[in-house]
């Protein structure tokens, strides 16, 4: 693991940036991370600071399906960042879903958790691993599998934010 690390975390939850920066700081190893709500947002960050080389950029699940595909493919053609890791940041992420999420583009996954010591003992295992190069999907297919492969993948689990609806129904 590097002594420092730069992070660029997609995602439009204030709260979850929060969390993040704070099991970061808890782990000793960031030099910075920079937040940004959306794809759009942070390609336009990246393009206007090109010294910037983030060591890790993590994209957040709840972000529009959509937009991932088109996002990967654009930071990749940024030829300082083709090797950066991207990590899907997912509600709940699985081990056995670590096929469908390569397939999509990205270098591993890694799941969001309600408590900050959890996340970080997560980041401090991703950080310690070897990520693979990620291969970028053709642009013809790649949303369409995208699509399925998350569609799939969220189905399999559920967010912490949907509330369950027994809980919604008043007595």
């Amino acid at each position: 693991m590097r002594e420092k690390l730069i992070s660029l975390l997609i995602g439009p939850d204030r709260d979850r940036r929060n969390q993040f920066y704070l099991a970061l700081d808890l782990l000793n190893v960031s030099k910075a991370c920079i937040a940004q709500d959306n794809t759009s947002k942070a390609l336009d960050y990246l393009k206007k600071h090109p010294n910037l080389n983030p060591d890790y950029i993590f994209l957040d699940s709840l972000l529009p399906s959509d937009e991932t595909p088109r996002f990967l493919k654009e930071l990749r053609k940024i030829k300082r960042l083709v090797q950066v890791p991207v990590i899907w940041y997912a509600a709940s992420f699985d081990a056995d879903q670590q096929l469908a999420i390569r397939e999509a583009g990205f270098a591993a996954g890694l799941a969001k958790q309600g408590d900050v010591h959890k996340l970080k003992g997560n980041l401090q295992v991703l950080f310690r691993s070897e990520l693979h190069e990620t291969a970028v999907p053709d642009e013809t297919s790649a949303a369409a599998r995208f699509k399925m492969k998350m569609k799939e993948m969220l189905l399999q689990t559920q967010s912490l934010l949907e509330v369950p609806e027994h809980l919604l129904t008043h007595s």
